[in-house]
Formats: structure tokens, C-alpha cells, sequence
């Protein structure tokens, strides 16, 4: 049996040890890359905004809690209304990012609480990602009065404008009048 090893695996020549060699570096320089560039396909998730303890939300009531209580309960708000106070909004989102794709948020939650005159909760309204609405920005310019200039008139525009003369002696912000 051992005279059968010998003869499938006879010693190694130099060629081939070289070739092995060859073949291990060639496999470990696409190997490695193609690895780092796995990795790099491997999602992140981010957890933005208003992060609340378990149980912390279901314990809020209507009429039950104020300010304060809501404040102690569950942490200040992540915005309130702009045109009424009474409505406060905790506000938390989670991002979903694959390399250098651009973000995607997967989870969306608005929870806003309105409070009444006494300051106490009036209502409790639940939002999720599908009540949300994309904001599209408007791409208009506005326009300004003047005359547009170009990069040389901007340049050699104050040529010849002021007069060394007529400020000699002068620092700047010194006073002109005569004075007494």
C-alpha cells in the first residue's frame, strides 16, 4: 500500500510546486477582493429620531396625562406644530443602505399627541410609512434685479472707481468730519 502512495504521488518537481504557487496567489488576489467587495454589499440599518422603551407608548391614555407626565413617560418631542403648540410629535425612522446606493428607509413611525387648553392628551394619532408623502422640492429660481455681470467686468469693474487721493491719510472707519 505504501509503494501505491509513491507511485499516484511521486515527489514534486520544481514546475510544479511553481505552478501550485501560482495557482494559490492567483486564487487568494481574486479571492480577497472579491470578499472585501461582498462585504461591502452587506446591508446597514440605522435607527433614526424617537426610539421609545417597550411598553412606554401603550401606557399613554387620553385625559389621562399632562405635559409633564408625557415628558416623564416617554421623553420630550422630536417636533411641535408650528402653528399650535398643543400638538407634539415623536417622530423615529430606520434607513436600509446597501454600499453606495442611496439609503432607503424601511420603517416610518409618527405617533402625535394633542393636547387640549388644560394641557392634558386629547388624542393619539399612530402614523406609519404608508401615510407618509414624498415632498417634491421646487426647482425654480428667482430672479434678482441688476445686471448680470461676467467674470471680467466683476474683475475690472472697480478699476479707476476710487480716488487715493481724496482719502489720504485716512485709515478705514476713521471719522471725515472736521470735528472741534
Amino acid at each position: 500500500m505504501l509503494c501505491t502512495v509513491f507511485l499516484r504521488n511521486p515527489s514534486p518537481t520544481p514546475e510544479s510546486a511553481m505552478r501550485r504557487i501560482a495557482t494559490s496567489t492567483l486564487a487568494s488576489v481574486i479571492l480577497v477582493p472579491a470578499l472585501l467587495a461582498l462585504t461591502g454589499c452587506e446591508g446597514h440599518f440605522n435607527q433614526r429620531g424617537f426610539v421609545p422603551t417597550p411598553g412606554s407608548t401603550e401606557k399613554l391614555e387620553v385625559g389621562a396625562q399632562s405635559r409633564e407626565d408625557v415628558v416623564r413617560l416617554i421623553g420630550s418631542p422630536s417636533a411641535v406644530s408650528t402653528f399650535n403648540p398643543n400638538i407634539w410629535y415623536f417622530i423615529s425612522e430606520v434607513q436600509e443602505s446597501y454600499a453606495f446606493l442611496k439609503p432607503e428607509i424601511t420603517q416610518q413611525k409618527v405617533i402625535q399627541i394633542t393636547f387640549n387648553d388644560a394641557g392634558r392628551v386629547a388624542a393619539i394619532k399612530n402614523y406609519d410609512l404608508a401615510d407618509a408623502k414624498e415632498i417634491v422640492m421646487v426647482q425654480r429660481i428667482t430672479p434678482t434685479t441688476g445686471k448680470e455681470l461676467t467674470v471680467l467686468e466683476q474683475v475690472l469693474g472697480n478699476v479707476g472707481k476710487f480716488n487715493p487721493a481724496t482719502r489720504q491719510g485716512q485709515s478705514p472707519g476713521a471719522p471725515t468730519g472736521s470735528g472741534i
